[in-house]
């Protein structure tokens, strides 16, 4: 064979070694030889060849699969996963393996048989303890009963200095449990609690340490421990001298609340279940764990917080205050399904507690509401003033806020509007600060209906009748358009209210827009979207209005389907759902209602005659019942232009036969309190009504000729005819 056969026949060989090596690993039998062979194709790039084997990995059963991946040359199965997804058809594969592995580790690490063991190998040497604390520490909270069990057991004491150490090096997680216990655990393990809380260096645990000081009965000597323990705690958060037990648990009470209001994710909230860790205590049984729904869990934490506050104070008011509006945004929070467990059975609903406090602690909730733009909340407080609270106590709240009359400028329509209802169902014999504006808020009420409506702003005003365009042709909003605030003020004046508004101003432009629609009520809070031209001005305006709730910056579009996700994320997540039809006639009606009654009661407070061109416009509503109950008001109302409306409504040939015959009944009624105010040419048209109408339509139409004082030859005509 020459020299060059060989070299070639060598080259072949190499080549089909490089080729088939590869494939050989797919001879690997059992779960680690899938797991080992997947990770090689994962490395060398072959997605054909990897995809199978993920296939049949998935098809494992998690425990096996874990057992293989610990034992194999890939441990880090996260690094390999990560690069997986990057590679096209392994994506799918890869994610559904990475959430099979995390879960069974989760679960795996929760598994009291290996906490037990991991517990017992703390005292086998260095190398042992090492690897047993970091299973523990992926444990996590779930660790703390079983690492307290085994403290509070003198039978295994040598343990005790290990078990202590592990609870440190474990960290935050074992905060909660182990403070919940501290005040009932025996003076010795008392004082090791301490310490260790005072050495994971978390100030939640304050509290809970300075309710055991204050404890008449706390032994002496754990007295001093807890106090070394508090001490340093303290002046690491900086807590003053002189701070009780009850103020302390108040303001973690408050912290667990303001971080539920801003959706922060707590300490005990686990992730992977989407619930939270409630722990209790029990002398014979030890912590037990109770899982509550994740969107739930901080407003259940700042209720127990408050609950022991008020166990050490009961005149601690504002813990009360919160208790209730934790309890209430617990309720409002639920997920549909969702139960909480913590909760006990024999207790209330929340919004009985609330119409029990009494209207000094509702309006606590309702100022509360308010600060977080909370409408559900506030609308939950309202309701138990409602229900609970004289005049006094509604517009004459011991302090300098009033938050009830603040309600009456909230930017949601359903606060304002139960706010102004609420007001005028109290019936005050004397002005107050801001009488003035409840019946222009109830004006809103009947003008309300489920259309939504928007302001468009932009100093192109062929890109702002664009953007108008969009909104009404294909996304149904009724818009207002113009390059400034000013070209729109009488639309928006008209209207009941301002959902969205729209701009597309620059950075600047947007930042002086921002100011002055400050000085509008119905536009102050109207979540905003600002269509930024490029990514630079979108991360500008990103930067300015990080921490504003009302703004919402975005890429500028002209799709509507780009659109649409952006405007119903910005009204739901600050205003919530918008007004459906029957909720907005509910409204409407509601507040005609109240209007009525101020009319007829002739007060000093509220000014009825500021409602008559709302009532007027109403009259020509395609509701019935907003018609005929807005002439009914009107009627009341002694001035030519009140009287002449109804006419003209009443002799409206398109008006249903019901409608007609009430409009008619309402004229007459006008005509009897105020005389006759009406033009020839409507009496001419009066009077062939009273000539031709059948059954109680002639009826009606000869009430209001008779009212109307019209001559009675007109009588003798028809009679002699």
């Amino acid at each position: 064979m020459s020299s060059t056969l060989r070299v070639a026949s060598g080259t072949i060989f190499l080549i089909l070694c490089t080729v088939f090596a590869p494939l050989s690993k797919a001879q690997s039998t059992g779960t680690l030889g899938l797991w080992e062979d997947f990770n090689h194709y994962v490395l060398i790039a072959r997605p054909d060849l990897a995809q199978d084997l993920g296939e049949q990995l998935l098809k494992v059963n998690s425990d096996k699969l874990v057992d293989a991946v610990e034992v194999s040359t890939y441990t880090d199965f996260e690094k390999t996963l990560f690069r997986a997804q990057k590679i096209q058809g392994l994506k799918d594969v890869a994610g559904k393996l990475e959430e099979k592995l995390q879960q069974a580790l989760i679960k795996r690490s929760r598994d009291p048989k290996r906490i037990r063991t991991d517990i017992q190998k703390l005292g086998d040497g260095t190398r042992a303890q090492i690897n047993a604390v970091e299973r523990l520490r992926s444990a996590g909270q779930f660790a703390a009963p079983q690492l307290l069990q085994t403290l509070r057991d003198e039978s295994q004491a040598r343990l005790h200095p290990h078990v202590m150490a592990a609870m440190v090096g474990i960290g935050r997680p074992m905060v909660y449990p182990l403070a919940v216990a501290l005040a009932e655990l025996e003076p010795i393990q008392q004082g090791q609690v301490a310490r260790i809380l005072s050495e994971i260096g978390y100030p939640r645990s304050l509290p809970y340490i300075k309710q055991v000081i204050e404890n008449e009965k706390t032994d002496a000597a754990t007295r001093q421990m807890c106090e070394a323990a508090y001490a340093h705690l303290a002046a690491r958060a900086g807590i003053t001298e002189g701070v009780n037990a009850s103020e302390l648990f108040m303001t973690l009470a408050q912290n667990h609340y303001s971080a539920s209001v801003r959706r922060e994710v707590l300490p005990g909230y686990v992730p992977s279940d989407e619930v939270g860790i409630i722990w209790t205590y029990d002398r014979r049984a030890g912590l037990l764990p109770i899982e509550v729904p994740g969107p739930v869990f901080g407003y259940v934490l700042a209720m127990r917080s408050s609950q022991q506050a008020l166990t050490l104070n009961e005149h601690l008011s504002p813990a009360l205050s919160l208790w209730l509006m934790a309890n209430l945004s617990r309720e409002n929070n639920m997920p549909a399904k969702g139960v909480d467990k913590s909760y006990p059975k024999d207790w209330h609903p929340a919004d009985y507690y609330l119409k029990v406090a009494g209207p000094l602690r509702q309006h606590d909730v309702l100022y509360r509401a308010l600060q977080d733009r909370d409408y559900v909340l506030a609308l939950d407080a309202i309701g138990a003033l409602r229900l609970t609270a004289g005049t006094d106590a509604l517009v004459n709240r011991q302090g300098t806020v009033q938050p009830l009359i603040a309600s009456l400028s909230y930017p949601d329509r359903r606060v304002r509007f139960n706010a102004a209802l609420t007001m005028a169902n109290a019936r005050p014999d004397q002005p107050y600060n801001g009488s003035y504006r409840v019946v222009p808020v109830l004006c809103e009420a009947v003008r309300q209906s489920d259309t939504r409506f928007a302001v468009v702003l932009s100093p192109d005003l062929d890109r702002a009748n664009q953007l108008a365009g969009i909104l009404r042709e294909e996304l149904k909003f009724e818009v207002a358009a113009g390059q400034t605030i000013e070209d729109v003020t009488d639309a928006i004046s008209a209207g009941p209210g301002v959902d969205l508004i729209i701009t597309s101003a620059n950075s600047t432009g947007t930042m002086d827009l921002q100011h002055s629609r400050s000085s509008n009520y119905k536009l102050v809070a109207a979540p905003m979207i600002a269509l930024a031209e490029n990514n630079a001005e979108l991360a500008q305006m990103n930067a300015i209005f990080e921490n504003n709730m009302t703004v919402y910056p975005i890429l500028a579009t002209q799709s509507a389907d780009a659109l649409k996700p952006a405007i119903d994320t910005a009204i739901k997540q600050f205003a919530g759902q918008p007004i459906g039809k029957d909720e907005a006639l509910e409204f409407a009606t509601d507040a005609l209602d109240m209007l009525w009654e101020i009319t007829i009661g002739h007060g000093q407070v509220y000014n009825a005659a500021d409602a008559q061109p709302t009532l007027i416009d109403a009259l020509g509503d395609d509701r019935e019942a907003v018609v005929m109950k807005s002439a009914d008001i009107l009627a009341l109302f002694g001035n030519l232009n009140a009287q002449q409306a109804i006419c003209n409504a009443a002799l409206d040939s398109k008006r249903s036969g019901k409608v007609q015959v009430s409009l008619i009944n309402s004229l007459a009624l006008s005509a009897t309190h105020h005389g006759n105010l009406l033009t020839d040419v409507q009496i001419d048209k009066i009077l062939k009504i009273v000539q031709t109408a059948k059954g109680e339509k002639a009826q009606a139409a000869a009430r209001a000729h008779g009212a109307l004082t019209l001559p009675a030859s007109h009588v003798v005509e028809m009679i002699t005819k």
